[in-house]
């Protein structure tokens, strides 16, 4: 029987596990109530923690709630008598002398036993008592599912025990990062101790940071140096640079003034156990010769000059504040660990796998092979390794992630290899509404605290605790869902990434609607089925990131049905927002969706064609190739763009892009087309609002497609800028892809873009000897496909190439210019041609 009290804002379900009237206790057992009156009282020291009075409050709380009998609560002062539940250690706890190891047991962990006619819950005055009661609550059948769901069963008799066991968390840190999990009640209960969570003196606070993250412009601020001391940051591509830029690190004054700041922090908040030492969220590392040389002496890694900072700031910090850790990052462009400096006793490490596959058991999925290297070589140089493990799509926090299979895996994984500490970062915005995300927090903290958790289990118990009779419907969807990444036969073998919309299937969005109106049906009331309805907007957004995919139709690019995609977001919005949610994207509110959709309109398009080629160009976006057919193949030499990707539908394609440095945000241009384009040829000109004018030409010649641009400065003072020309190509299946050409040098390069060990994504940047001379090509011989791309060298400064595994396959060639300082009429021009090869 399930019994729900409350509205739909609080629902607590009471499931009766106990069905008889009288149930009598075995003879080994301690019956702490019977028929709804208990001869027990719960005693704690007179010298209890905050933490320690909480477990006796909540253990009298919901034992009252289970069977109707409420168990005073004493202390040791009194010397109570009779039958006795020891919370803490107490006086009372002492003259049983069970030599109980408060020491190995640490601040969390907790020793349960039946000592006679006492039930004993004893552990870390910190959290660990506390931690205790909520164990023995949890062996009764309590569960405490969302902030607002709770399993706490009736049963007007409770027996329990014999019990001699003691636990302590499988890690120190413990940090599911949802919205949903900071509430304090259910982070105490469910045994968290993260820095986000909301938890006070009350439940023995929590393993707390200052600042979080990314601090190194917190600790030496641009606004306040960088333009007395430029020398105190990067220097990159020969200039000292603040923005999207880190500090210079082996700069004895960087350190000075770190170990200030970090003493200063310490002051403000000693509240903290833990201080974040660690690079933007950017690249832009120091490229100094002093800098390059700790690179160098580190094995070419980045992570060198960082770890070698890091920790001669600790150094200095440990003089004065031994107990307190400093914290830093291996994270994207410091991923790898140094050759040769190894973390202080005092460093944490929080190693972030930022690009793995999120489908999959790390173990078993080739994309993620890489970070399981590095992985293994901080493990094997740190035994205070930290993870911060990514279980969400930031860039579409609704979207389906099915990654329960990979956690189920991976969380054991990670303490095998002695990680300490888990961050789980997932959707936080401040209204919540993350894809799962109480379902997925609730089965991580019972991970964290247990690796060996079963995680079938922990899911039917979270789905039958929130959706009851709907449970058999939800649970088919969750299965659904994971049948799409598992791998064949099991399933299709989809991967999930952080970013990119994976490519569900149209079948997977039909039956998942059909399970989703089956569990509204059988939902007993409106609490449930808004459950349903909430759980539900996953495949509802991803359906409309579906319906907004722009295609080429009678002249125009559009989606299929500009007006019903409008109107379908707007029921959208209004459903998103009922459930509270704010935001669906990392760093930006439902607004600016608002503001997207607002501005989706229909795009004339151009078109040359000749015998080899099809071209197909957009001039409002901002004249961009958005197709561009190969006649001979019928294939789209250009990466197919995916509707959920960031600028769409104004992204990828062939286009060109001005830029006043190599490193900053290109200028806004807005290109319109010539009047006096014709078959074979178009010409496109618009003016930047700094009085930058490009004109470029796109003309079709047999197998080739040639551009050229022409940038003149219309405005009335000199002004610097760079020029690239930019393609986004399809590279077939991108494990047989190669990039190949000639040095300048004279050299050869044939680069296989996917690697084993390797991320499945990279980028590389080629200067001076290193250019292409004068021409690259994309190569997939087992798909017979093979695109150059021709340039004048004379023209180029750099050439970038990077690449992408994840979502669409990518290959991106990206031509630079020199940056040219133009005066008042000067131009400069930038030709390239793309081509198939014969």
């Amino acid at each position: 029987m399930t019994i729900t009290r409350g509205g739909i804002g609080r629902s607590i379900l009471l499931l009766s596990l106990v069905c008889a009237a009288r149930v009598w206790a075995a003879p080994n057992q301690l019956a702490l109530v019977r028929d709804g009156k208990s001869a027990y009282s719960i005693c704690l020291s007179r010298n209890a923690s905050p933490s320690e009075k909480r477990g006796a409050e909540e253990l009298q709380k919901f034992l009252y709630e289970m069977s109707g009998a409420r168990l005073p609560i004493v202390t040791d002062r009194e010397n109570p008598r009779g039958n006795l539940v020891l919370v803490g250690n107490s006086r009372m706890l002492r003259r049983l002398g069970l030599n109980i190891p408060f020491d190995q047991l640490g601040p969390e962990g907790f020793a349960l036993k039946t000592a006679g006619r006492h039930l004993v819950i004893a552990g870390g005055r910190e959290r660990g008592t506390m931690y205790g009661a909520y164990a023995f609550l949890e062996k009764l059948g309590c569960r405490w599912f969302t902030p607002e769901v709770s399993r706490i069963p009736r049963m007007p008799t409770i027996a329990a025990g014999p019990f001699d066991e003691t636990q302590k968390p499988a890690f120190e840190y413990r940090e599911p990062f949802f919205t949903e999990a900071f509430d304090r009640d259910w982070a105490a209960r469910n045994r968290t101790n993260g820095h986000y969570a909301r938890l006070d003196e009350s439940t023995g606070g929590k393993l707390q940071y200052y600042p979080f993250v990314h601090t190194f412009y917190q600790m030496i601020t641009p606004e306040k140096y960088f333009q007395s001391h430029p020398e105190y940051f990067s220097l990159i591509d020969g200039a000292r640079r603040a923005e999207r830029g880190q500090l210079c690190l082996t700069n004895p004054e960087v350190l000075r003034l770190g170990v200030a700041a970090v003493t200063e922090w310490i002051r403000q908040h000693p509240e903290a156990a833990i201080y974040s030492v660690s690079q933007n969220d950017s690249e832009g590392w120091c490229e100094c010769d002093n800098c390059r040389r700790v690179e160098q002496e580190e094995g070419g890694r980045h992570s060198g000059p960082i770890l070698r900072f890091v920790n001669a700031l600790a150094a200095e910090i440990e003089k004065r504040h031994p107990d307190k850790l400093i914290d830093t990052l291996a994270y994207w462009y410091s991923e790898e660990p140094p050759l040769k400096a190894r973390p202080r006793r005092n460093v944490r490490i929080r190693l972030c796998p930022i690009g793995v596959c999120e489908a999959h058991p790390y173990e078993a999925c080739p994309r993620s092979a890489y970070f399981l290297k590095n992985l293994r070589a901080w493990s094997k140089i740190t035994d205070r390794l930290y993870i911060w493990h990514y279980n969400t799509n930031f860039s579409h926090y609704l979207l389906p992630f099915p990654d329960f299979d990979e956690l189920a895996a991976d969380i054991p994984m990670y303490r095998r290899y002695g990680v300490m500490g888990l961050f789980l970062e997932g959707a936080y915005p401040e209204g919540g509404g993350g894809e799962n995300a109480e379902l997925r927090s609730y089965v991580m903290a019972r991970l964290l605290w247990d690796p060996n958790t079963d995680v079938n289990r922990a899911v039917d118990e979270f789905l039958e605790g929130c959706y009851g009779r709907a449970a058999a419907a939800m649970r088919a969807y969750f299965d659904l869902l994971h049948r799409q990444v598992r791998m064949p036969p099991q399933g299709n073998g989809l991967h999930i990434w952080i970013n990119p919309v994976p490519d569900f299937s149209p079948d997977f969005l039909r039956q998942g609607g059909g399970l989703f109106r089956q569990a509204e049906a059988a939902a007993e009331n409106e609490a449930v089925r808004r459950r349903v309805r909430q759980a539900r907007l996953s495949i509802d957004y991803l359906e409309l990131l579906r319906a907004k995919t722009y295609d080429v139709r009678g002249g125009w690019y559009a989606p299929a049905d500009l007006t019903g995609l409008k109107q379908r977001f707007q029921a959208f919005l209004s459903q998103a927002r009922s459930f509270g949610i704010t935001s669906v994207h990392e760093g930006r509110g439902l607004e600016a969706d608002e503001d997207e959709f607002a501005a989706y309109n229909q795009y004339l398009v151009a078109t040359l064609e000749n015998e080899a080629w099809r071209v197909e160009l957009v001039p409002e976006l901002s004249g961009r190739v958005i197709r561009m057919i190969d006649k001979h193949t019928g294939r789209d030499a250009l990466r197919r763009v995916d509707s959920g990707e960031g600028g769409y539908p104004n992204a990828g394609g062939l286009g060109v892009f001005l830029y006043p440095d190599f490193h900053a945000r290109a200028w806004e241009t807005k290109l319109e087309l010539d009047a006096k384009s014709g078959a074979n040829e178009l010409t496109l000109a618009g003016t930047c609002a700094n009085g930058m004018r490009l004109r470029r030409k796109i003309r079709l010649q047999g197998n080739t497609v040639h551009t050229e641009t022409i940038v003149e400065n219309k405005g009335p003072e000199a002004m610097e800028a760079a020029l690239q020309s930019r393609g986004e190509f399809d590279p077939g299946n991108i494990d047989d892809a190669v990039v190949a050409f000639r040095r300048q040098d004279g050299s050869r390069v044939e680069k296989r873009l996917i690697q084993p060990e390797q991320p499945p994504t990279g980028a590389e940047t080629y200067n001076n000897a290193e250019q292409p001379d004068g021409e690259w090509r994309l190569v997939n011989s087992p798909a017979g496909l093979a695109m150059a791309n021709r340039f004048g060298k004379e023209q180029v400064g750099r050439c970038a190439l990077s690449w992408t595994a994840k979502g669409p396959y990518g290959v991106t060639f990206a031509l630079w210019s020199a940056k040219h300082r133009l005066a008042p009429g000067e131009s400069f021009r930038l030709e390239a041609d793309y081509g198939r090869v014969d």
